[in-house]
């Protein structure tokens, strides 16, 4: 996809607005696109959502800021669980070699439909196909960890669902 200019007035009014009212790109998590999906079954679906997916990279990089949040991917009950990890995985390192300076952060999911990224060794599959280690984030949304199974009611079980994190 070709790279947007980086001088655009709505980028400078965007840059302007966040020095107006005091926000650093580490206190904005953008979200990308819920049509991505970075473990795609299906090649020529997979290279569209990795093209939309380094355009929303760039995004962040052009605004000045420095962490995209995003859901992993699904397998569509089409190939393993395990492929799709390394997919996601994949799709990732790819996208980190195509921009600079944005952290990939990825969420965790509730688990619905043939979605990963529900349970936490699936973060940590993904986590640990990622080369660039220092570009990876985990945003751990509290609604989809309850929906997913984890007891999150009392401090001790959060506490306790963290260290198994």
């Amino acid at each position: 996809m070709a790279r947007r200019a980086a001088h655009c007035p709505i980028i400078d009014d965007f840059k302007a607005a966040c020095e107006k009212y005091h926000y650093s790109p580490a206190q904005i998590l953008p979200h990308d696109s819920y049509l991505i999906n970075l473990g795609h079954p299906v090649s020529e679906a997979l290279e569209k959502s990795r093209d939309a997916f380094i355009d929303e990279m760039q995004r962040c990089e052009q605004l000045g800021l420095s962490l995209l949040n995003f859901h992993p991917g699904s397998h569509l009950q089409q190939i393993p669980e395990e492929e799709c990890l390394a997919r996601i995985a994949e799709s990732i390192n790819i996208a980190l070699e195509k921009t600079q300076g944005v952290t990939a952060v990825i969420e965790n999911t509730a688990g619905q439909g043939s979605n990963l990224g529900f349970r936490f060794e699936h973060l940590a599959a993904i986590i640990d196909g990622v080369e660039d280690k220092s570009r990876v984030g985990v945003c751990i949304d509290t609604c989809h960890a309850f929906a997913a199974g984890y007891d999150l009611r009392t401090t001790d079980e959060c506490e306790k669902n963290i260290r198994r994190f």
